[in-house]
């Protein structure tokens, strides 16, 4: 069974790349400030509702405790480890914060889903970061943390997050731009690469800040379709089951053709007005300042240990590769470069080279921003 969505041509006047509140969360942001955005009436939009559910039953009681920073130890016999975890309902888009306290290990290792997954000593332990894409599956899943004698295994359950859909209608220019398959894929190996960086140290601290002032971003994980302008003089029908190629800037050239150019959105949009300081949401190294054809002027940085964020569509760009940039240091100003039709932000978290939603990486717990992380990188094998 499908959906028809009709729209208006003023459609085509909208940010490829920026995302509208839907009716249920309409209201909520700090609009204070915030430049003038295309309302609502020129978008096409299906399904945008991204509110969380009720955690599943029979989720993991560690992450109940976690939820009043308590410990958790587990039930099995020859696991005695004591582990901190965050959130206490993790979902999909999310990212998992864990601390095996009172491990010391020069060289830890641990996994995720039986697979390495990079992690750090701390002064409290032993830190892992896990992402937990939208574009991965919802379920429970196995975190082990090897220790001296022994290893510590935790179930988690990750719930599911509906992400919503968007039908986003382009100008003859830029659906051309949105259907050059080979410099999308080229662009996206480069920028996937980049973004995938494994540096040891941590090289932030703090809270992190919002890298546009005045605005709040939202958008994470939506499936958008990519429509020509003209079509929204028809009624376009969406199937129920149809789902996009993959994520935005990632190489899609493989992937089953829906009929439409369509990407499941890694970031959120700030709206802005041109020119608008864009600052660096923490510490870190500028890895990447760059021409893509999907994301436009872009710039990236590494702050240590997997995180790295991601600035795209700029106007500007006031920072260089391998410069060291501060918190809060100015690093390039908005624009509407790449596949956007009008000026914005798109931010963009990834942790151990895999998108996770902005909000949710700087939502991590206390006992994470105030302990001080070793350089010991054990699992960089298996990357």
């Amino acid at each position: 069974m499908g959906m028809r969505v009709i729209c208006g041509l003023m459609v085509a006047a909208l940010a490829a790349c920026e995302v509208v509140e839907s009716d249920k969360t309409a209201g909520k942001a700090d609009t204070a400030g915030a430049p003038a955005i295309v309302p609502e009436s020129a978008r096409g939009t299906v399904a945008t509702d991204s509110t969380l559910g009720p955690a599943p039953a029979g989720a993991d009681s560690a992450l109940a405790k976690a939820a009043t920073g308590e410990s958790s130890r587990a039930a099995a016999g020859d696991d005695t480890g004591m582990v901190r975890l965050h959130p206490a309902a993790p979902r999909r888009g999310g990212v998992l914060f864990a601390l095996a306290e009172g491990v010391a290990s020069p060289s830890p290792r641990c996994t995720w889903k039986s697979a390495p997954i990079p992690c750090y000593g701390a002064d409290g332990g032993v830190v892992v970061t896990v992402p937990l894409p939208a574009d991965e599956d919802a379920g429970t899943f196995t975190l082990t943390i090897d220790r001296p004698g022994g290893r510590i295994v935790r179930q988690i359950v990750v719930a599911e997050r509906d992400f919503g859909r968007e039908l986003i209608f382009l100008p003859d220019s830029l659906y051309r731009r949105a259907t050059n398959a080979r410099e999308i894929a080229r662009d996206a190996r480069a920028v996937r690469g980049i973004a995938s960086v494994e540096t040891s140290d941590r090289r932030w601290s703090g809270r992190w800040r919002e890298p546009v002032g005045g605005s709040r971003g939202s958008g994470y994980g939506v499936e958008r379709y990519y429509y020509r302008a003209t079509d929204s003089t028809r009624s376009i029908t969406l199937d129920t089951q149809a789902r996009t190629r993959g994520t935005f800037g990632t190489d899609t050239s493989d992937a089953p053709f829906t009929g439409a150019p369509s990407w499941r959105h890694a970031g959120i949009d700030m709206p802005a007005r041109r020119g608008a300081a864009i600052v660096a949401t923490a510490a870190g190294q500028v890895a990447d300042v760059g021409e893509y054809i999907l994301s436009g002027r872009t710039v990236l940085i590494d702050h240590g240990q997997g995180a790295v964020s991601a600035y795209f569509h700029l106007d500007t760009a006031l920072v260089a590769k391998g410069d060291m940039v501060r918190a809060g240091q100015r690093i390039g100003r908005v624009g509407a470069t790449g596949l956007a039709t009008g000026p914005h932000l798109h931010f963009g978290m990834y942790v151990h080279g895999k998108d996770v939603d902005p909000d949710a990486w700087r939502q991590m717990p206390d006992w994470l921003l105030n302990s001080r992380t070793s350089a010991a990188d054990s699992t960089r094998q298996g990357r």
